[in-house]
C-alpha cells in the first residue's frame, strides 16, 4: 500500500466545514447527442483521471484530535464504485436529470472511499446526461473544471480551440515594474496601477469588515435538501452585443441578468422588500490560465466578495456591476482572502470553522464563471450538447449559481436550498423574464441593433 499522504492546510479547511445543509461538493452535468458507452468513458476516466492523478484513489482520513488529515491509498478501490451506470429515471428527463443533480448536491461525500462518483445516465433524450461529483478537497472548481474537460475532444479533431478554464483572474503589475531600464513609460503606469490596487484594496476591504447582508424573506439557516436548474442556451453573441453597447464585458452582463433575476423572483413569489444589493462570493483563480488539463490539483484560489444591484434599471445596474468587478479586479484582494484562507486551514478547528463561517455569512451564495470551449467537444464520441456546474455553498449559504460558455453559447444555473427558497426553476424562469425585458428594452431603444437570437430547442 502507497504511503499516506498529508492533507493540505487549503485542502482540509474544505472536509473540516462540511456539513450536511451545505454538503461541500463540486457538481457537473455533460449531456449529449448521442449515447456514451459506458466502456469507453471507463477507459477516459482510468487514462485521463485516475491515473494521472492518483488522488482519485485516496480517501481521507481525518484525526479528531489534531483535526488534521491524510490522504490514504483506498485497498479496495474499484474504477466501478465510482462510475455508475443506469437508465434514465421514469419521467420527463429534464425534471428526472434535475432531481438526479439535487439529490447529489443534498446528499453527504462517502468519505471512507475516494470522495468522487461519475453517473451516466443513459435515456437522456437520444443520448446520456453524466452527472460528475467531488469533494471540494480534492480540487477548486477551476481545477476539477479543467479536468472535466479533458475528458472531451473536439468533434473536428482539432485541440487548438479549447478556451482556458478560469474565473476572474488578479491584476499583476510585477512585469512593467521590471521593466524599468528598457522601458520606464510602462513603470509610471505600473506605478499608477500599484497606487490604484492599494486604495481599491483599502476600499474593499473596508467593505468586507462592514458588509451585512440585509434580510430577506429567504434568510434564515439552510435544510439538507437542495434543488438545481439551469436555462436555456443563450447565444453569446446576443450577450457580446449587450456588453459592447455599455463598455461591459460578457460576465458584467451575466451578472447584471442574474441580479435581476434574484429580485423578480423575489418580488413575484415572496413578501416582504426585495433589497437593493445582495453580496457573494466569487472565486478567483489565481495560477496561470492555461487550457487542458491541470498539472495538480488541490486548491489555489480566493474568493473574494462582490456586491451585485438588484433593482433598477438593467443599463444602470450594468454600470455599477462593471464598475464594482474592476474595482477588485484591480486591488489585491484576492491575494489578501487566499492568505486568510491558508491562515484559516491552520488555525484549530474550531476557530478555523467560526472564522469560516462568519466570513461566509457575509453572502447569500457562491457565483463562478466558467469560459468553456469554444467548438463543440465529444465525451467518448458522443457530441456534448450542453454543460453546466455548480460550486457548492458553505456555512449557511443558500444560493449557489454557475455561468458557463460552450460552442457560442451560455448557460447560467442555479442551485437553491428548498427549505428557504424554494425550487431553483423559480430563478430559471425569472432569469427568462429578465433577459426577455432587457432585450424589448434594447429594441425599442435601438432598433435593429441587437442581433436576434437564433430559436433555441428546449432541452429535453
Amino acid at each position: 500500500m502507497a504511503d499516506a499522504l498529508p492533507v493540505t492546510a487549503e485542502d482540509g479547511l474544505w472536509l473540516r466545514i462540511d456539513r450536511p445543509t451545505n454538503v461541500l461538493a463540486i457538481v457537473s452535468v455533460i449531456w449529449t447527442a448521442t449515447p456514451v458507452d459506458p466502456d469507453a468513458l471507463r477507459r477516459l476516466l482510468l487514462e485521463r483521471v485516475v491515473d494521472p492523478y492518483p488522488v482519485f484513489r485516496r480517501r481521507p482520513v481525518l484525526d479528531e484530535g489534531s483535526g488534521s488529515a491524510t490522504w490514504e491509498e483506498d485497498p479496495d478501490f474499484d474504477v466501478d464504485h465510482h462510475l455508475l451506470v443506469g437508465p434514465l429515471p421514469p419521467g420527463r428527463p429534464e425534471t428526472v436529470l434535475r432531481q438526479e443533480v439535487g439529490r447529489l448536491r443534498s446528499t453527504p461525500v462517502d468519505l471512507t472511499r475516494p470522495p468522487w462518483s461519475v453517473h451516466l445516465l443513459q435515456g437522456y433524450a437520444d443520448g446520456s446526461a453524466m452527472v460528475v461529483r467531488a469533494h471540494h478537497a480534492l480540487a477548486d472548481g477551476v481545477r476539477m473544471t479543467r479536468l472535466l474537460l479533458a475528458l472531451l475532444d473536439p468533434c473536428d479533431g482539432r485541440a487548438d480551440d479549447a478556451r482556458p478554464v478560469a474565473t476572474h483572474g488578479a491584476d499583476d503589475v510585477l512585469p512593467d515594474l521590471l521593466a524599468t531600464v528598457r522601458h520606464p513609460w510602462r513603470v509610471l503606469g505600473a506605478g499608477l496601477r500599484l497606487a490604484t490596487s492599494a486604495l481599491n484594496t483599502a476600499v474593499d476591504t473596508v467593505e468586507i469588515l462592514g458588509w451585512v447582508n440585509p434580510r430577506t424573506a429567504w434568510s434564515g439557516p439552510p435544510g439538507e435538501t437542495k434543488t438545481a436548474a439551469w436555462s436555456e442556451a443563450i447565444p453569446l453573441e446576443l450577450l457580446a452585443h449587450l456588453a459592447h453597447e455599455d463598455g461591459a464585458s460578457v460576465n458584467d452582463v451575466c451578472l447584471a441578468l442574474l441580479g435581476g433575476a434574484v429580485a423578480r423572483a423575489h418580488e413575484d413569489e415572496l413578501s416582504g422588500p426585495t433589497p437593493s444589493d445582495l453580496a457573494w462570493m466569487v472565486p478567483v483563480n489565481l495560477d496561470p490560465i492555461d487550457a487542458g488539463p491541470p498539472e495538480r490539483l488541490g486548491n489555489h484560489f480566493a474568493l473574494v466578495l462582490v456586491v451585485l444591484p438588484l433593482r433598477g434599471p438593467f443599463r444602470a445596474r450594468l454600470a455599477e456591476v462593471h464598475a464594482r468587478v474592476e474595482r477588485i479586479r484591480h486591488s489585491w484582494e484576492p491575494l489578501l482572502t487566499h492568505g486568510l484562507q491558508r491562515i484559516l486551514g491552520r488555525a484549530p478547528g474550531p476557530l478555523g470553522t467560526a472564522v469560516s463561517d462568519a466570513l461566509a455569512g457575509k453572502a447569500i451564495g457562491v457565483i463562478t464563471n466558467v469560459p468553456g470551449p469554444r467548438t463543440p467537444m465529444a465525451l467518448a464520441g458522443a457530441e456534448v450538447t450542453g454543460l453546466v456546474g455548480w460550486a457548492p455553498c458553505s456555512a449557511d449559504q443558500l444560493l449557489t449559481a454557475c455561468i458557463v460558455s460552450y460552442a457560442g453559447t451560455v448557460r447560467i444555473g442555479f442551485g437553491t436550498d428548498q427549505r428557504r427558497m424554494g425550487d431553483a426553476r423559480l430563478l430559471v424562469h425569472a432569469l427568462d423574464q429578465e433577459l426577455a425585458a432587457v432585450v424589448r428594452e434594447h429594441r425599442a431603444a435601438h432598433p435593429g441593433h441587437l442581433p436576434r437570437p437564433t430559436p433555441r430547442r428546449r432541452t429535453p
